[in-house]
């Protein structure tokens, strides 16, 4: 059981800040677990940060919609040659999003 997972065990939410991290509730900690928490850090640091890269990449999306694409003229693609009939998201290697202004 990893440190992080840990101090969760034990019933403590912790969110990363910058360099260093919260937790709560503080005022529940014994001083052992502040013993814990402080030679521990840094490998806490990681392991937040590797779970929200995960958290991150579950979350990307990288599907357009066709009435965004520049390539849409007059409702026809004029790269992939097709008139889009619904409007679900795609992923389109010819994508170019619109200017906005």
């Amino acid at each position: 059981m990893g440190a992080l997972s840990k101090i969760q065990t034990a019933g403590f939410t912790i969110n990363l800040i910058g360099d260093s991290f919260e937790v709560t509730p503080a005022s529940a900690l014994t001083d052992g677990q502040r013993v814990f928490l402080k030679s521990h850090k840094a490998e806490i640091i990681a392991e937040l940060r590797a779970e929200q890269a995960t958290n991150d990449a579950d979350t990307f999306d990288d599907r357009h919609h066709c009435h965004e694409c520049r390539n849409l003229i007059n409702g026809r693609c004029i790269t992939q040659r097709f008139r889009p009939v619904d409007d679900i998201p795609r992923r389109c290697a010819d994508y170019v999003g619109r200017v906005r202004s």
